[in-house]
């Protein structure tokens, strides 16, 4: 065998083990199919290379907040970690950041919202004094009591997961406009001033229905025709449209 030949034969077989032609193995992790998306963090751009092993710069700098999928990930002798963003494109890891799952993100931030509004609606109003007729504590008082629709109807609870129609009522105001309107339809009916029921609603009076002193239920009116009440046990807590046919009895005015 020719002496060029044997050397090609046994840079092969070396090959075939694992060990360079320099001695040097390749710690190397399996390839994996675009497996998470990376992002430039370093001031400066980043060289792209065309292997993670002493491989040659290509004419490519990526520049900062660029993402881009990893298709391999490999360590190099030195034991830098290198992730592959292309078909012979290498860059080094330490300049990277990964980035979220933009549902997760997206999730996070949705959540993030609701609670903040939550917050927003439930302390708008009381955290500061504003007299009665306050827009803003009215806003608050619809904001919360919409945001408590769908939730169970169980009597004599008190919240924020269960409700009866008064609990509501009690729970809603305390909350959002650090009012007392008290725990029974008997003292809510007495809070406030007397509004005329055919003169019209403004956001946020109570609604009630049944007798003067005693009536057997009551809402909360959110505007355009429309009221939130605890209905009962098949129902929960539910926004309804105001009907000729169930016209309240009564209203109190108490912001």
């Amino acid at each position: 065998m020719k002496k060029s030949n044997m050397i090609k034969f046994f840079a092969a077989a070396l090959t075939f083990l694992g060990i360079s032609a320099t001695g040097v193995k390749p710690v190397k992790q399996p390839a994996q199919a675009a497996s998470k998306r990376i992002k430039v963090i370093s001031k400066q751009s980043v060289t792209v290379w065309t292997n993670y092993q002493k491989g040659r710069h290509v004419a490519t700098h990526l520049k900062k907040g660029s993402s881009h999928f990893v298709y391999q990930t490999a360590t190099d002798s030195m034991g830098n970690l290198w992730y592959r963003i292309g078909k012979k494109e290498w860059v080094m890891a330490k300049y990277f950041n990964q980035v979220k799952s933009a549902k997760k993100t997206n999730a996070k931030y949705k959540k993030t919202k609701r609670v903040k509004k939550a917050r927003s609606a439930a302390s708008l109003a009381a955290s500061w004094s504003a007299p009665m007729g306050s827009k803003a504590r009215a806003k608050a008082v619809v904001s919360l009591a919409k945001q408590q629709v769908g939730k169970a109807y169980v009597k004599g609870s008190k919240g924020p997961n269960a409700f009866d129609n008064a609990s509501l009522v009690a729970y809603v105001y305390k909350q959002a406009a650090g009012v007392n309107t008290g725990s029974s339809t008997k003292s809510q009916v007495k809070k406030g001033i007397a509004v005329d029921p055919s003169s019209g609603f403004a956001e946020g009076d109570l609604l009630f229905w049944g007798s003067k002193n005693k009536p057997y239920n009551v809402a909360i009116y959110v505007g355009d025709g429309k009221y939130v009440t605890a209905a009962g046990d098949q129902q929960g807590v539910i926004q309804a449209s105001l009907s000729t046919y169930f016209w309240p009895s009564r209203a109190r005015r108490v912001l």
